[in-house]
């Protein structure tokens, strides 16, 4: 089942050796049943102690003690990164994620550690001695049927595994058990104790990983959480006009643009995948507070600026990220705008400027093809004229060929003058696509 590492091989019977047992456990054990390149080497080491297990590992390469509050040694060896632990009991001490007791217990058993974990997927442990595979709580079946379920009472402890299932499931499972759900909804005040750093990890992973985020979301729904998330929440009953939207509400639409999304998100540069996923999880919040009688939506582009940025800084204060997502949900309808009313060369001139044409174009498909019975295959025509002009701009906003040292040289003073003679040659040449310094200054100040 699992062909063990050199390194790991040579710990394992140094362990054995002084009596101690090491497993392998968490998505370790998955990858490898699943027939999987294991990537985390995660071991679980009973019947010793810490200072014993450090000594230990320093024989095999570089040992490093860099998770004191869980108990963790990092190894760093000439074939792989392997990351060792102890056996702990949590006590819960109080609301917050922090307040936990814990207590390192060499004599804890395997299944005594194993009860602990979140998922009875997560559960299973793998002998490295005898190569026995343990499956105490049912995981392997659960795994096999695609279920998510939690392990034991002890779920409820962290609050933050409601959301580990939602990042989860579109990758580890189908379905998740009805006791789980129901229990992750008699959890729902405790999401206030969660800090935004650890619920942007669980949303970013939701993100970036999953094919089918929409699984994520829908669980959110089921759990009750999604009413944490009041801008996707209101959604569900945010309806469209039916000819044009034949899904019916726009959450509805957004599940199908998300995951047109996360197949296109391995095109978008890799410095703007993470915001080009959230502002196409955000980009059609502002139909929430636009939508009219007649089921049209002015304005929700504009509209939705505030609230997605009100919903992104609930989870971080990365100004880089949170500004691209603003742009993307203000922006999101211009390509498809454009390509309708043959919008002249300049008007995506102004954009480029504004977001690359590259992103934009992704975004424009995702969003346009989200309806039922369109795919990501289909032909997308303000996707194609998009990176039709991305191609002709290039990476970067294109650079005005008026500069103030050019005005300088000429003799003008700096000042508001200057500013507004460059403001007016910068939409000159736009507008016109002038590369004359000299006509542009002429045309400014006239």
């Amino acid at each position: 089942m699992l062909e063990m590492p050199a390194t790991l091989d040579a710990v394992v019977k140094d362990l054995a050796s002084v009596g101690s047992k090491a497993f392998l456990v968490g998505g370790a054990v998955i990858d490898a049943i699943q027939g999987r390149e294991v990537k985390d080497w995660d071991v679980e080491v009973c019947g010793i102690r810490l200072d014993a297990l450090i000594d230990i590992l320093k024989r095999h390469g570089n040992a490093n003690y860099v998770g004191k509050c869980f108990g963790v040694v990092k190894l760093y060896a000439a074939d792989h990164e392997y990351d060792f632990n102890l056996p702990r009991r949590e006590t819960k001490t109080g609301q917050g994620h922090k307040d936990f007791e814990m207590e390192f217990d060499p004599a804890l058993t395997p299944i005594e550690a194993a009860e602990r974990r979140d998922l009875t997927i997560n559960s299973m442990f793998y002998d490295l001695s005898t190569g026995i595979l343990n499956d105490p709580f049912g995981g392997l079946d659960d795994l096999n049927h695609g279920v998510l379920r939690h392990t034991s009472e002890k779920f409820r402890e962290d609050p933050l595994r409601v959301l580990r299932i939602m990042q989860l499931l579109p990758r580890k499972g189908k379905t998740v058990a009805p006791e789980t759900v129901a229990l992750c909804r008699s959890m729902i005040e405790e999401h206030r104790y969660l800090p935004k750093e650890r619920l942007l990890e669980e949303w970013v992973k939701l993100l970036m990983k999953a094919q089918r985020p929409s699984l994520g979301l829908n669980f959110l729904v089921d759990c009750g959480w999604i009413v944490h998330y009041p801008e996707l929440e209101v959604l569900q009953t945010t309806m469209q006009k039916p000819d044009w939207h034949p899904e019916g509400s726009v959450w509805n639409h957004l599940m199908l643009v998300m995951d047109n999304a996360a197949a296109l998100r391995e095109y978008v540069p890799e410095e703007w995948r993470r915001g080009y996923m959230f502002g196409m999880l955000l980009h059609d919040v502002g139909k929430a507070v636009t939508t009219t009688f007649d089921l049209k939506s002015p304005g929700h582009d504009i509209a939705g600026v505030p609230i997605s940025k009100n919903f992104m800084d609930r989870l971080t204060d990365e100004v880089e990220l949170n500004g691209q997502v603003a742009r993307i949900v203000q922006y999101h309808m211009q390509p498809n705008d454009f390509a309708k009313g043959k919008a002249k060369e300049s008007a995506w001139k102004r954009l480029h400027n504004r977001v690359r044409l590259d992103v934009m174009a992704y975004v424009s498909k995702a969003d346009g093809l989200g309806k039922l019975g369109r795919s990501v295959d289909d032909r997308h025509d303000p996707s194609r004229l998009a990176l039709q002009y991305f191609e002709m701009f290039g990476e970067n906003p294109i650079p005005p060929v008026l500069m103030g040292r050019h005005l300088i040289a000429r003799g003008y003073i700096p000042g508001p003058r200057i500013g507004e003679i460059l403001r007016r040659a910068y939409d000159l040449q736009i507008e016109q696509g002038i590369q004359n310094a000299d006509e542009l200054l002429l045309l400014a100040t006239k």
